[in-house]
């Protein structure tokens, strides 16, 4: 009963101040605002973050060719010392990994009837379906008999189906890559883009010793993919991946000039995520200074209502209210205001999110985080800023109280 009787005085004090409420809830809201769209940021990268890595493979070492030191001005030459045994002995050697796909690719011109089309042509093996995380949409991936005996057999991507094909039945039709044909096999899911920004729906999948033999004529490869069977193993494999190709290129100690490098494609997507934290400070700078604003608002708010109650806190404490009494009614007010705020803040914040999604690049996501850290923080504050002012109203003498209302 006393319960209820405190939060009605309560809720009659704030209607009264009721522009004063408003403006400290407003303060309140503009700094949940800010935190919201903090962790509403963070949430998104995470989001982004393991997007990259289910689009790019699980667990994936890329191992490629060096750059060549030679006296020529021409650029962006490579060493061509990466071979189809490479990724055959690594396969066989390297203890820890589930799939090794060696990769030869380049752009070239597509054909069927009179439609033409440039697209990335890949040549591969049947475990680059599983490394890379690749989904049919119908027909069958290649295989190793495929790649034995390098059959003339293509996997499309969905944007080389609609380009070509025009929402016709592609499998079993005819492709030319340069001069040379191909029977189209299978039809890959929709994808997106990679990490990198390439197109993965515009891709064409070809056997890789097709590739060598029949379309780039050339008895090396541009990468291999590694896929290691645990996080944990990453490390080691790399180390063992090293190894492995200084003794088979004839290198000699560790430390010495590889033609090779190794890369961890989740490990460089996550110093991509951490070099995008700027934005991510800005905003918990202006979180915790409005958040700080605010509460200092919520402060002075919850003094001055003290301060020009105190007829109101002697008469109650003349005729029975206990100190404890005060202190929660006071108390409440201030939780009041600040759950005003925060909820108002939820919703600007929320509004901010959906508005910056729409019309921006920022990768922003809404998740439950969101709304309950946010609204439990403003409670927080409500309970550090409105202490003070709750306290000195409980400790107030009636009849001091009484006579300075006069």
């Amino acid at each position: 009963m006393k319960w209820a009787r405190s939060l009605k005085l309560s809720v009659v004090a704030l209607w009264r101040s009721r522009l004063r409420t408003l403006l400290s809830a407003g303060g309140m809201a503009i700094g949940i605002a800010a935190v919201s769209l903090l962790f509403a940021l963070g949430e998104g990268a995470a989001r982004s973050l393991q997007a990259g890595i289910e689009r790019m493979g699980r667990n994936l070492l890329t191992v490629s060719p060096d750059a060549r030191e030679t006296n020529s001005k021409r650029a962006g030459s490579q060493y061509q010392t990466l071979k189809l045994e490479d990724s055959q002995s690594i396969n066989e050697n390297v203890s820890g990994i589930e799939k090794t796909a060696p990769v030869l690719g380049a752009e070239l011109p597509l054909r069927w009837g009179r439609r033409r089309l440039v697209s990335p042509v890949t040549g591969t093996t049947a475990d680059f379906q599983q490394a890379r995380n690749l989904n049919l949409l119908s027909g069958r991936f290649i295989d190793e008999q495929d790649v034995t005996h390098a059959r003339r057999v293509a996997v499309i991507g969905a944007q080389v189906a609609d380009q070509l094909y025009f929402g016709e039945w592609p499998l079993g039709r005819r492709l030319y890559v340069r001069q040379t044909p191909f029977t189209i096999i299978g039809v890959l899911q929709e994808k997106g883009a990679s990490t990198d920004g390439s197109n993965e729906d515009n891709k064409i999948i070809i056997p890789v010793t097709t590739a060598q033999r029949r379309v780039f004529n050339v008895d090396y490869l541009n990468r291999i993919l590694v896929q290691v069977g645990s996080r944990s193993q990453m490390g080691y494999a790399e180390q063992q991946i090293d190894r492995l190709l200084r003794k088979r290129h004839r290198i000699g100690e560790p430390g010495g000039k590889a033609d090779f490098k190794i890369r961890d494609e989740a490990r460089i997507l996550a110093i991509q995520a951490r070099g995008d934290r700027t934005f991510s400070r800005l905003i918990s700078g202006l979180a915790a200074l409005t958040l700080g604003l605010g509460g200092i608002g919520l402060l002075a708010t919850s003094l001055l209502s003290v301060r020009e109650r105190y007829g109101e806190i002697g008469l109650r404490l003349a005729v029975g209210a206990k100190p404890r009494d005060i202190l929660l009614q006071f108390l409440a007010e201030a939780i009041m205001i600040a759950a005003c705020g925060g909820i108002l803040g939820l919703l600007l914040g929320s509004s901010g999110v959906l508005l910056a999604t729409r019309l921006t690049s920022l990768k922003l996501a809404l998740s439950w985080q969101t709304f309950v850290y946010p609204f439990v923080i403003s409670l927080g504050i409500a309970a550090i800023f409105g202490a003070y002012p709750a306290l000195r109203a409980a400790r107030l003498d009636p009849i001091l109280a009484l006579g300075t209302s006069k």
